[in-house]
């Protein structure tokens, strides 16, 4: 077996244990005050594995669902009231938000690569913000206030920053629906240099362009920008011919605008920010078909990325709407029937925990095998992937509880349709999934009668008995 794929199983299975061994997880409970003292009934790993396995696995609206995932996982017979007051204090969310940190910083691996010539290979790293929004139950108004209060008084926001590279969150902020979504975004000097951000019109801010304008290093920023904004063209770059183009130099934007657009415009255009500043931007104006109007794009992206460039490098912002699909559909986020603070929001650091293990554990099954992997069916075979997860820690992260993971999702959460790849918006930005370089080769005879195969990556073929076997 080649050495490569030998060490990611073993890097997987040693990340692991060292973010969910039960020494680890007691001792982040001991740390930020969900428990003080050794519990009698049930520890802080168990009571941590059957929220996982509640909130990822099921659909789980009441307390009372966790509370019998942990009696069935491990025998006991804890009653309700007990278990309710140990999750209505302080440490609780205080435990599963560290917890959801702990998996964000070790646990994330790269799993796109970026071709040298292409666009994208200027770019250190494809960043993306936004916000998911979800009403909670109406007697937590005064704690967490929504925007529309007559249809819900009590709402929460969370504030997602993901790298497309990696696949996964590296920061999650929880807040009040009603409060604004630009203060929750990195601050400008704090992004890594020659990164791309890509951010939906909620985030339009000007201050923050002139900020990354004055970073000694370069980050780039893609938003789009709402039809209201009015700066002069300074020049048009494509779309127009050379002599209508002069025409609209020096003009406002919304003069060009009150005319029938029947083109893509790529235009710099001026901001004045004060009586001796001013910003200028790219502005990249693109039909929609599929949405029946124009995409206006705000970036400081120079301007030998072409605009068809700037347009598709956008799309990939839908990777965190997916992201976000998933939280909700398939880890149990949403309103949650309780008034207790404390228990609703480590409940829903606890779903984010269970959403991000499940990315992060099909993330490490395509590198580990090379083979690509659809994190919606990864996302929506929770019932089934969490106890092997379960498993897999009670086992102490062993490697054959291992390969039954990496066995059942090459069975069952490869991607569909893996012709539609080389159409996608990443394949035209020169993205590629980083899979071994390496195949496995089986001389032996217990490696030909191998049941998992690592190294291989090409696409699993149908064998007898319906089930996949592996083109060696």
């Amino acid at each position: 077996m080649p050495k490569r794929n030998c060490h990611n199983i073993d890097h997987a299975r040693t990340l692991f244990r060292r973010v969910l061994c039960n020494p680890a997880v007691e001792a982040l409970a001991r740390e930020t005050g969900f428990t003080q003292r050794r519990a009698r009934v049930a520890s802080a790993s168990s009571v941590t594995w059957a929220l996982l396995l509640a909130l990822g696995g099921q659909l789980t609206r009441y307390i009372s669902d966790v509370l019998r995932t942990l009696n069935a996982q491990e025998g006991t017979t804890l009653r309700y009231k007990p278990f309710w007051n140990r999750l209505a204090r302080r440490g609780f969310p205080a435990f599963t938000k560290a917890l959801f940190e702990q998996l964000c910083s070790s646990l994330t691996t790269r799993v796109l690569e970026r071709q040298a010539r292409s666009v994208t290979g200027r770019f250190s790293d494809i960043l993306m913000d936004d916000g998911c929004s979800f009403a909670v139950a109406d007697g937590l108004a005064d704690i967490f206030p929504g925007r529309f209060t007559k249809v819900k008084p009590a709402a929460v926001e969370l504030h997602g920053h993901m790298s497309l590279l990696t696949g996964n969150f590296k920061r999650v902020s929880l807040a009040p629906d009603k409060e604004a979504e630009r203060q929750f975004v990195p601050a400008a000097e704090a992004l890594p240099a020659n990164s791309l951000t890509l951010r939906d019109r909620g985030y339009i801010d000007t201050k923050y362009f002139a900020a990354l304008e004055q970073r000694e290093t370069p980050a780039y920023l893609i938003c789009r920008a709402r039809r209201d904004i009015n700066p002069i063209i300074v020049n048009v770059l494509s779309g127009l011919r050379s002599r209508a183009a002069r025409k609209w130099e020096g003009k406002r934007v919304k003069q060009l605008q009150s005319k029938k657009l029947k083109q893509h415009l790529d235009l710099l255009v001026e901001f004045k920010l004060s009586a001796k500043r001013s910003l200028r931007l790219r502005l990249v104006i693109r039909y929609v078909p599929e949405m029946r109007s124009w995409t206006w794009l705000l970036t400081n992206v120079p301007d030998d990325v072409d605009a068809d460039a700037i347009s598709t490098l956008y799309r990939l912002r839908w990777h965190i709407e997916l992201a976000f699909k998933d939280w909700k559909s398939d880890a149990s986020l949403r309103a949650f029937q309780s008034e207790q603070r404390y228990i609703v929001e480590g409940l829903i650091w606890a779903s984010l925990c269970a959403a991000f293990l499940k990315r992060a554990i099909a993330n490490w099954a395509q590198i580990i095998t090379g083979t690509r992997v659809s994190m919606r069916l990864a996302a929506m075979s929770g019932a089934q992937l969490m106890p092997l997860l379960a498993r897999w820690a009670r086992s102490r992260f062993s490697r054959s509880r291992l390969e039954e993971i990496l066995d059942f999702m090459l069975n069952n959460v490869l991607i569909t349709h893996p012709e539609r790849l080389p159409r996608s918006p990443m394949a035209a930005v020169g993205l590629k999934p980083r899979v071994p370089r390496q195949r496995l080769r089986l001389t032996t005879p217990t490696q030909r009668r191998s049941k998992f195969a690592y190294a291989n990556f090409e696409r699993p073929t149908r064998r007898e008995g319906g089930r996949l076997g592996y083109n060696l």
